[in-house]
Protein backbone atom coordinates (compact mmCIF):
# COMPACT_ATOMS: atom_id res chain seq x y z
CA UNK A 1 0.00 0.00 0.00
CA UNK A 2 2.78 2.43 0.95
CA UNK A 3 4.73 1.57 -2.19
CA UNK A 4 1.62 2.19 -4.28
CA UNK A 5 1.24 5.63 -2.71
CA UNK A 6 4.88 6.45 -3.48
CA UNK A 7 4.47 5.36 -7.08
CA UNK A 8 1.20 7.24 -7.66
CA UNK A 9 0.79 10.18 -5.28
CA UNK A 10 3.90 12.31 -5.86
CA UNK A 11 3.95 11.88 -9.68
CA UNK A 12 0.25 12.85 -9.74
CA UNK A 13 0.99 16.04 -7.77
CA UNK A 14 3.92 16.94 -10.05
CA UNK A 15 1.69 16.33 -13.07
CA UNK A 16 -0.94 18.66 -11.60
CA UNK A 17 1.61 21.47 -11.20
CA UNK A 18 2.88 20.89 -14.75
CA UNK A 19 -0.62 21.11 -16.22
CA UNK A 20 -1.31 24.26 -14.19
CA UNK A 21 1.87 25.81 -15.59
CA UNK A 22 0.74 25.09 -19.12
CA UNK A 23 -2.63 26.67 -18.43
CA UNK A 24 -1.71 29.67 -16.24
CA UNK A 25 2.03 30.19 -16.63
CA UNK A 26 5.18 30.11 -14.44
CA UNK A 27 3.83 32.34 -11.66
CA UNK A 28 0.99 29.95 -10.79
CA UNK A 29 3.30 26.95 -11.27
CA UNK A 30 5.86 28.42 -8.86
CA UNK A 31 3.21 29.12 -6.24
CA UNK A 32 1.84 25.58 -6.51
CA UNK A 33 5.33 24.06 -6.42
CA UNK A 34 6.02 25.85 -3.14
CA UNK A 35 3.28 23.80 -1.48
CA UNK A 36 4.62 20.68 0.31
CA UNK A 37 3.59 18.43 -2.58
CA UNK A 38 6.55 16.11 -2.01
CA UNK A 39 7.67 16.79 1.57
CA UNK A 40 4.13 16.16 2.85
CA UNK A 41 3.84 12.67 1.34
CA UNK A 42 7.47 11.93 2.23
CA UNK A 43 6.83 12.75 5.90
CA UNK A 44 3.78 10.49 5.77
CA UNK A 45 5.91 7.66 4.40
CA UNK A 46 8.55 8.29 7.08
CA UNK A 47 5.86 8.23 9.80
CA UNK A 48 4.40 4.96 8.53
CA UNK A 49 7.73 3.19 7.96
CA UNK A 50 9.98 4.76 10.62
CA UNK A 51 7.62 6.17 13.25
CA UNK A 52 6.31 9.58 14.32
CA UNK A 53 9.53 10.60 16.11
CA UNK A 54 11.58 9.96 12.95
CA UNK A 55 9.08 11.96 10.85
CA UNK A 56 9.11 14.85 13.34
CA UNK A 57 12.90 15.06 13.21
CA UNK A 58 12.77 14.80 9.43
CA UNK A 59 10.32 17.75 9.38
CA UNK A 60 12.79 19.78 11.42
CA UNK A 61 15.55 18.74 9.03
CA UNK A 62 13.44 19.87 6.09
CA UNK A 63 12.76 23.20 7.79
CA UNK A 64 16.46 23.80 8.44
CA UNK A 65 17.28 22.86 4.83
CA UNK A 66 15.01 25.57 3.42
CA UNK A 67 17.91 28.01 3.70
CA UNK A 68 19.83 25.68 1.39
CA UNK A 69 16.81 25.59 -0.94
CA UNK A 70 16.90 29.38 -1.14
CA UNK A 71 20.62 29.37 -1.88
CA UNK A 72 20.23 26.64 -4.49
CA UNK A 73 17.48 28.54 -6.26
CA UNK A 74 19.56 31.71 -6.30
CA UNK A 75 22.55 29.83 -7.75
CA UNK A 76 20.35 28.25 -10.41
CA UNK A 77 18.91 31.59 -11.49
CA UNK A 78 22.25 33.37 -11.91
CA UNK A 79 23.88 30.48 -13.80
CA UNK A 80 20.76 30.12 -15.97
CA UNK A 81 21.26 33.66 -17.27
CA UNK A 82 24.39 32.50 -19.12
CA UNK A 83 24.27 28.70 -19.26
CA UNK A 84 22.04 25.74 -20.05
CA UNK A 85 19.79 23.94 -17.61
CA UNK A 86 22.44 21.25 -17.07
CA UNK A 87 25.07 23.70 -15.80
CA UNK A 88 22.43 25.57 -13.82
CA UNK A 89 21.28 22.35 -12.18
CA UNK A 90 24.86 21.35 -11.33
CA UNK A 91 25.50 24.73 -9.67
CA UNK A 92 22.20 24.49 -7.82
CA UNK A 93 22.83 20.97 -6.53
CA UNK A 94 26.38 21.86 -5.45
CA UNK A 95 25.13 24.91 -3.55
CA UNK A 96 22.37 22.92 -1.91
CA UNK A 97 24.71 20.10 -0.88
CA UNK A 98 27.33 22.40 0.65
CA UNK A 99 24.76 24.47 2.55
CA UNK A 100 22.87 21.37 3.71
CA UNK A 101 26.03 19.76 5.11
CA UNK A 102 26.92 22.97 6.94
CA UNK A 103 23.39 23.38 8.34
CA UNK A 104 23.22 19.72 9.34
CA UNK A 105 26.51 20.16 11.21
CA UNK A 106 25.18 23.21 13.05
CA UNK A 107 21.89 21.46 13.89
CA UNK A 108 19.80 24.59 14.56
CA UNK A 109 16.84 24.34 16.90
CA UNK A 110 13.30 24.43 15.62
CA UNK A 111 12.65 28.15 16.19
CA UNK A 112 16.05 29.31 14.82
CA UNK A 113 15.46 27.13 11.76
CA UNK A 114 12.06 28.77 11.19
CA UNK A 115 13.52 32.27 11.57
CA UNK A 116 16.40 31.50 9.20
CA UNK A 117 14.06 30.00 6.58
CA UNK A 118 11.69 32.97 6.66
CA UNK A 119 14.60 35.42 6.48
CA UNK A 120 15.98 33.65 3.42
CA UNK A 121 12.62 33.81 1.64
CA UNK A 122 12.40 37.53 2.39
CA UNK A 123 15.90 38.29 1.07
CA UNK A 124 16.57 35.90 -1.82
CA UNK A 125 13.77 37.06 -4.18
CA UNK A 126 15.38 40.53 -4.12
CA UNK A 127 18.68 39.00 -5.26
CA UNK A 128 17.31 37.12 -8.27
CA UNK A 129 18.34 38.39 -11.72
CA UNK A 130 15.80 40.16 -13.86
CA UNK A 131 13.66 37.82 -15.95
CA UNK A 132 14.29 39.47 -19.32
CA UNK A 133 12.71 38.15 -22.45
CA UNK A 134 9.34 36.72 -23.33
CA UNK A 135 8.20 33.30 -22.28
CA UNK A 136 9.21 30.74 -24.89
CA UNK A 137 6.47 28.54 -26.26
CA UNK A 138 7.75 24.95 -26.22
CA UNK A 139 6.95 22.60 -29.02
CA UNK A 140 4.60 19.78 -28.02
CA UNK A 141 6.51 16.77 -26.73
CA UNK A 142 4.65 13.63 -25.79
CA UNK A 143 7.29 12.48 -23.28
CA UNK A 144 7.44 15.75 -21.28
CA UNK A 145 4.78 14.94 -18.69
CA UNK A 146 5.66 11.21 -18.31
CA UNK A 147 9.33 12.07 -17.78
CA UNK A 148 8.51 14.63 -15.10
CA UNK A 149 6.34 12.10 -13.30
CA UNK A 150 8.97 9.37 -13.61
CA UNK A 151 11.70 11.70 -12.30
CA UNK A 152 9.60 12.68 -9.28
CA UNK A 153 8.73 9.06 -8.50
CA UNK A 154 12.37 7.97 -8.77
CA UNK A 155 13.61 10.71 -6.48
CA UNK A 156 11.00 10.19 -3.76
CA UNK A 157 11.56 6.41 -3.83
CA UNK A 158 15.31 6.97 -3.50
CA UNK A 159 15.01 9.36 -0.55
CA UNK A 160 12.53 7.22 1.38
CA UNK A 161 14.39 3.98 0.73
CA UNK A 162 17.66 5.53 1.96
CA UNK A 163 16.02 6.93 5.09
CA UNK A 164 17.59 4.33 7.39
CA UNK A 165 21.09 5.16 6.18
CA UNK A 166 20.64 8.93 5.95
CA UNK A 167 18.88 9.31 9.30
CA UNK A 168 15.92 11.62 9.94
CA UNK A 169 17.80 14.93 9.65
CA UNK A 170 19.33 14.32 6.23
CA UNK A 171 16.26 12.41 5.00
CA UNK A 172 14.12 15.45 5.79
CA UNK A 173 16.69 17.84 4.32
CA UNK A 174 16.57 16.12 0.95
CA UNK A 175 12.78 16.18 0.58
CA UNK A 176 12.14 19.85 -0.26
CA UNK A 177 14.73 20.48 -2.98
CA UNK A 178 15.96 17.54 -5.04
CA UNK A 179 12.52 16.01 -5.38
CA UNK A 180 10.15 18.84 -6.24
CA UNK A 181 12.19 21.83 -7.35
CA UNK A 182 14.73 19.89 -9.40
CA UNK A 183 12.12 18.23 -11.58
CA UNK A 184 9.91 21.26 -12.13
CA UNK A 185 12.64 23.90 -12.48
CA UNK A 186 14.92 21.96 -14.83
CA UNK A 187 12.06 20.98 -17.12
CA UNK A 188 10.76 24.57 -17.15
CA UNK A 189 14.19 25.91 -18.08
CA UNK A 190 14.82 23.28 -20.74
CA UNK A 191 11.43 23.68 -22.35
CA UNK A 192 10.64 27.40 -21.88
CA UNK A 193 13.92 29.21 -21.29
CA UNK A 194 15.87 30.90 -18.49
CA UNK A 195 13.52 33.88 -18.14
CA UNK A 196 10.57 31.59 -17.45
CA UNK A 197 12.55 29.59 -14.90
CA UNK A 198 13.45 32.82 -13.06
CA UNK A 199 9.80 33.87 -13.00
CA UNK A 200 8.99 30.41 -11.68
CA UNK A 201 11.57 30.83 -8.89
CA UNK A 202 10.31 34.28 -7.93
CA UNK A 203 6.81 32.91 -7.38
CA UNK A 204 8.19 29.78 -5.75
CA UNK A 205 10.01 31.75 -3.05
CA UNK A 206 6.95 33.90 -2.42
CA UNK A 207 4.96 30.78 -1.58
CA UNK A 208 7.63 29.06 0.53
CA UNK A 209 6.50 30.76 3.74
CA UNK A 210 3.64 28.27 3.95
CA UNK A 211 6.10 25.42 3.36
CA UNK A 212 8.10 26.59 6.37
CA UNK A 213 4.92 26.78 8.47
CA UNK A 214 4.01 23.22 7.43
CA UNK A 215 7.40 21.84 8.50
CA UNK A 216 7.35 23.78 11.78
CA UNK A 217 3.90 22.52 12.80
CA UNK A 218 4.70 18.95 11.70
CA UNK A 219 7.88 18.93 13.79
CA UNK A 220 5.94 20.16 16.81
CA UNK A 221 2.80 18.05 16.46
CA UNK A 222 3.77 14.63 15.11
CA UNK A 223 4.97 13.08 18.37
CA UNK A 224 2.38 14.43 20.88
CA UNK A 225 -0.62 14.18 18.52
CA UNK A 226 0.33 11.16 16.42
CA UNK A 227 1.15 10.91 12.75
CA UNK A 228 -2.34 11.37 11.34
CA UNK A 229 -3.50 14.31 13.47
CA UNK A 230 -0.04 15.89 13.39
CA UNK A 231 0.18 15.87 9.60
CA UNK A 232 -3.42 17.00 9.19
CA UNK A 233 -2.76 19.95 11.51
CA UNK A 234 0.38 20.82 9.55
CA UNK A 235 -1.61 20.69 6.30
CA UNK A 236 -4.32 22.89 7.81
CA UNK A 237 -1.92 25.83 8.26
CA UNK A 238 -0.65 25.77 4.67
CA UNK A 239 -3.48 27.46 2.78
CA UNK A 240 -4.13 30.27 5.33
CA UNK A 241 -0.42 31.18 5.36
CA UNK A 242 -0.25 30.90 1.56
CA UNK A 243 -3.26 33.21 1.20
CA UNK A 244 -1.91 35.72 3.73
CA UNK A 245 1.49 35.93 2.00
CA UNK A 246 -0.12 36.35 -1.43
CA UNK A 247 -2.42 39.07 -0.08
CA UNK A 248 0.54 40.88 1.49
CA UNK A 249 2.60 40.56 -1.70
CA UNK A 250 -0.15 41.91 -3.92
CA UNK A 251 -0.91 44.84 -1.60
CA UNK A 252 2.72 45.89 -1.03
CA UNK A 253 3.95 45.51 -4.60
CA UNK A 254 4.59 48.77 -6.43
CA UNK A 255 2.37 49.38 -9.50
CA UNK A 256 5.26 49.18 -11.96
CA UNK A 257 6.99 46.17 -10.50
CA UNK A 258 5.34 43.67 -12.87
CA UNK A 259 5.12 40.00 -12.02
CA UNK A 260 6.36 38.40 -8.87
Amino acid sequence: MVLLLKVMLVPALVASVTLAARRWGPRVAGLLASLPIVTGPALLFFAIEQGAAFAAEAAQGALAALVAVAGAGLAYAWVAVRASWGWSLAASWATFTVLSVVIHGVRPGLVPALVAACASFAVVPRLLPAATGARATPRPWALDLPLRMLSAMTLVLTVTELADRLGPGLSGAFTPFPVALTVLLAFTHAREGAATSIRFLRAFFTGMWSFAAFCFVAALALVPLGRLVGLLLACAVVLPVHAAVLWWTEHTRSPGSGQL
